[in-house]
């Protein structure tokens, strides 16, 4: 046990000191003035990269990855800190709606980001104006999708070994040992990323190839092009958009929503402002039944005097389920290894021989796959029922009961309401140039996040086949669906303020008067392009086109129009 906390404290050491030379000044004097990047920069921004894969196989408690804060970072590595905070904004929209959940990968957004920002470095833009940018979001999209078969080759099939390995060393009994190997698993995952990272660094490192990048960039027809990929990259916010309301978006949204594009497209009301107005209405709507549900899940007397599990047993337990719940994740398994990692040192605490440690070790190297974030809820579960002497078949049958229902939940309420809506505000303050939208961002994801976690765990523990019961009754639905009027008002706000497109057609007749297509739009509806484009999106996906298709169809609708001069930025 005290080998294993060193090891903690070692990494918690080298993360400090990691972060402290990020900031220093030499790393921010190193990004300044040339249009290169450094080795050193380099160097930094794949290690920041590593440590966000790390963080993002837990339940991602500070989202490190996340476009807005990976971008933000890497700006402050490269020396554009202002460009990269309104830029890492851009991409947070595009990929607000695309998450991993399940088995199923997604689009890199960090590794997409990441190279964004590099070659904004590469570019020489030191611009804040978000059409000025979103020509790079044309680029970096396709190198997101890109890095994603990487991370299916080389992590989510490449790691499968790492489950084998696992049951080699529980067999021997050196249950200790899970912790390097789901480590080694890991990294690999981490190298999946650095890969694309090294190499468009080093790319940018080279003085010759940046000026040619430059050259060519800065031919005339050359940009022409770029101006028409701005057009789709200014488009590219409603692939997330749209994919996110088409997972939570019914017919008892549509109020929420067209109140949310008044708010923004009327009133020109700050998103910030739009979220509290209504999450505000949504409580008083729903106050009686989420009254019902505090109620349900309130506190009662628990006896555990006999409890075998301290609280810094449990605080252990939570730490490693935070940054550790799918580490070494892969195909076979998913995250079977990690849970047992996760258990070690309950099962050590609770087994008195070693022939029935590895017996349920194995039990819990198997495969196990759920949402991160409701795993500690599904430990403290597992360990109050093996406490009170539950059966291996009992834990295996509660656990493979609970994934599903436990796994739509999660993903709900976390990766597809507050995901959206913590990092959408955080987003929407960034646009504007505030440095504060990638903190308010990380804090307000932390603080819920964190402490619902946190409680879940306690929740299993305690008191949590009655929890069963309630999860099963539907009872949490209410708070689902107060995240949905939440998320859903909010798209319809970013959708028409973020998705910055018009058409700079005019008409001149012979008597010299002018006609401005887009005020005549505008007497119809305001910001009606950015709306069409929004629910066009949402169509093609109602449609059954895949979210890839369905980025295929707006690139080459938002580059035509742009090379045609339909549209603009």
């Amino acid at each position: 046990m005290k080998r294993e906390n060193g090891k903690e404290r070692a990494i918690l050491i080298g993360l400090i000191v990691f972060f402290a030379l990020l900031m220093s000044p030499a790393v921010k004097a190193a990004g300044g003035g040339s249009a290169t990047i450094t080795f050193g920069q380099v160097l930094a921004t794949t290690i920041l990269v590593m440590i966000a894969v790390f963080e993002f196989l837990g339940f991602r408690p500070i989202g490190i990855g996340e476009p807005l804060v990976i971008g933000a970072l890497t700006g402050i590595i490269v020396g554009i800190p202002k460009t990269a905070l309104v830029l890492s904004a851009l991409l947070q929209l595009v990929y607000l709606g695309m998450y991993p959940i399940g088995g199923a990968a997604a689009p890199d957004a960090t590794v997409a980001t990441v190279v964004a920002v590099f070659f904004a470095k590469i570019l020489g833009y030191t611009s804040v104006d978000p059409s000025q940018l979103s020509s790079l979001i044309a680029f970096a999209v396709p190198i997101g999708i890109l890095s994603m078969y990487l991370e299916v080759l080389l992590a989510r099939t490449g790691c499968t070994p790492y489950a084998h390995l696992a049951d080699k060393v529980i067999e021997q009994g050196n249950v200790d040992r899970l912790q390097l190997i789901v480590t080694l698993g890991t990294f690999q995952w981490a190298l999946s990323k650095a890969i694309p990272i090294l190499l468009f660094g080093i790319l940018g490192a080279s003085e010759g190839a940046v000026e040619t990048i430059r050259s060519f960039v800065q031919n005339a027809t050359v940009a022409k092009v770029m101006d028409a990929l701005g057009v789709a990259g200014a488009m590219m916010p409603a692939i997330g958009l749209a994919y996110l309301m088409k997972l939570m978006f019914d017919r008892s949204m549509i109020p929420w929503f067209i109140f949310g594009y008044i708010l923004a497209a009327y009133l020109n009301m700050p998103i910030l402002g739009i979220a509290l107005m209504i999450i505000a209405l949504a409580l008083a709507l729903k106050a009686d039944a989420v009254k019902s549900v505090f109620e349900s899940v309130g506190e009662e007397n628990v006896d555990t005097s006999k409890s075998i599990l301290s609280k810094k047993d449990l605080l252990k337990t939570y730490l490693k389920i935070a940054f550790m719940s799918q580490w070494a994740w892969n195909y076979e398994r998913m995250q079977g290894q990690a849970y047992a990692n996760i258990m070690k040192g309950i099962e050590k605490k609770l087994r008195k021989t070693k022939e029935e440690l590895v017996e349920w070790m194995k039990m819990h190297n198997e495969f196990f796959n759920t949402n991160p974030a409701m795993i500690p809820f599904v430990v403290g579960l597992d360990a109050s029922l093996e406490e009170k002497g539950a059966d291996i078949d009992t834990i295996r049958s509660i656990k493979t009961m609970l994934m599903g229902p436990l796994a739509g939940l999660g993903d709900g309420l976390f990766w597809f309401t507050w995901r959206p809506i913590a990092f959408g505000l955080g987003a929407s303050l960034a646009l504007n140039g505030s440095s504060l939208g990638p903190i308010l961002a990380v804090i307000l994801w932390f603080g819920l996040i964190v402490p619902v976690t946190w409680k879940l765990l306690n929740m299993g523990y305690k008191y949590g086949e009655r929890v069963v019961g309630i999860l099963q009754s539907g009872q949490f639905e209410v708070i689902r669906e107060i995240g949905a009027m939440l998320a859903i008002g909010i798209i319809g706000a970013l959708g028409v303020t973020y998705i910055n497109i018009h058409t700079p057609v005019t008409i001149t007749f012979q008597s010299g008067e002018a006609f401005k297509l887009q005020e005549a739009i505008d007497m119809i509806l305001p910001r009606l392009l950015p709306l069409a484009t929004l629910l066009g999106t949402y169509q093609l996906y109602r449609k059954g086109v895949t979210p890839g298709k369905a980025l295929v169809i707006i690139f080459v609708v938002g580059f035509v129009l742009g090379l045609v001069g339909f549209l603009s930025v």
